[in-house]
């Protein structure tokens, strides 16, 4: 078993084991209904009730199947996020009763794969003359950023689609580090059938390969998982006669970079923002172009933190408005940035995997989370 291996299988369990021991706390507490937050006015058709979060429309699915559509605030919107709920309920074998627990089961799993992922790639990415013990203490420390990153933990306790998404994602990543075309291929795909933030990830291997030279395989990548984003868009409005552009999450984007966060008006919130998501952007922005112009080439990493920026410095306005679907919609630019910093430029490897993981302390200090 080679070194990158061994890495990600030790880095993948132990991040199994503790996740799980939280969950475990937070459901003996709480109960397993409370990681998907039901809102009254959804699950019992009053009007004037709370709303709950996205958690709960993934239950439902996963519950209900087709016949989910009444206790969904925007069928559309939520069946285009369809893979995490249909695996939750295959895992359930379709009892409803079973379904909040294998969503809990499918995201912790995901969660632990995909830091076991990036444990992978960081071992593979890091610079060969990196002396060996240290690299990968190094690489463990790296991946913590990840592992303990507010935005990604929040979205296993809140049954999201963000865990088995980034899975995948990563799991392409390194299908095209093997050059095993097809099988990128499909789990971008099944990435981006499970949520948008699949599109970063093609986006990013497509730019890479075009300026490989690989001009056909990147038209490949791009196009496979966008074609199949759009067949199911038909499906979806052959069924509901609706498309998921008409809801708030694919509106009020405007070409202007960062615009969403000063619709915030939360002082705490707006400055947790710049910390965690706009300033660690704008410095590697800044980094990489720098890397860009001196190298004169575009590295995997590059160009995969390339399609991350856009795609956090454009979110909508309602990711910003509310923090937690800011951080959670921003898990590209950390796990992009983090291969991007351990491969150019070690210095910084330490300083954003800190950054990222002294995050998790929100979800210490917030009630509600695991205490």
């Amino acid at each position: 078993m080679t070194q990158p291996i061994r890495a990600a299988v030790w880095v993948g369990m132990t991040t199994l084991i503790v996740t799980m021991l939280l969950c475990v706390l937070a459901l003996t507490r709480y109960g397993a209904l409370d990681f998907a937050r039901l809102g009254t006015k959804f699950c019992c058709g009053d009007p004037n009730g709370s709303t709950g979060y996205d958690g709960q429309f993934a239950l439902y699915i996963a519950a209900f199947g087709a016949d989910a559509t009444p206790f969904i605030d925007g069928a559309t919107l939520r069946y285009q996020r369809i893979l995490y709920p249909v695996a939750a309920r295959a895992l359930a074998f379709g009892q409803p009763f079973l379904a909040p627990y294998t969503l809990i089961i499918v995201n912790v799993v995901a969660h632990s794969v995909s830091v076991g992922l990036l444990a992978y790639l960081t071992a593979r990415f890091s610079p060969s003359p990196y002396p060996a013990l240290r690299k990968q203490r190094t690489g463990m420390i790296v991946v913590l950023g990840y592992a303990l990153y507010f935005g990604a933990v929040i979205a296993v306790r809140l049954d999201l689609n963000e865990p088995l998404c980034i899975a995948l994602g990563l799991g392409a990543v390194a299908a095209y580090t093997h050059r095993r075309w097809r099988t990128t291929a499909l789990l971008l795909i099944l990435s981006t059938l499970t949520k948008e933030i699949g599109l970063v990830f093609a986006a990013g291997l497509a730019l890479y390969a075009f300026f490989d030279g690989e001009r056909r395989r990147a038209l490949y990548l791009l196009f496979a998982p966008s074609i199949a984003f759009v067949a199911w868009w038909g499906v979806l409005y052959v069924t509901f006669a609706t498309l998921p552009t008409v809801y708030p999450a694919a509106q009020n984007i405007r070409l202007l970079p960062f615009n969403g966060l000063f619709a915030e008006d939360n002082a705490a919130e707006f400055v947790m923002l710049l910390i965690w998501i706009v300033i660690p952007a704008l410095v590697l922005l800044a980094l990489v172009v720098r890397t860009m112009i001196t190298t004169r080439t575009l590295s995997m990493s590059s160009a995969f933190l390339v399609a991350s920026i856009f795609w956090v410095a454009f979110m909508p306005d309602v990711s910003w408005v509310d923090p937690v679907a800011a951080y959670r919609v921003a898990v590209p630019l950390v796990v992009s940035g983090l291969l991007f910093v351990t491969e150019h430029h070690r210095w910084g490897a330490l300083l954003f995997a800190s950054l990222w993981a002294v995050s998790f302390t929100i979800t210490l200090i917030t009630p509600g989370v695991w205490l």
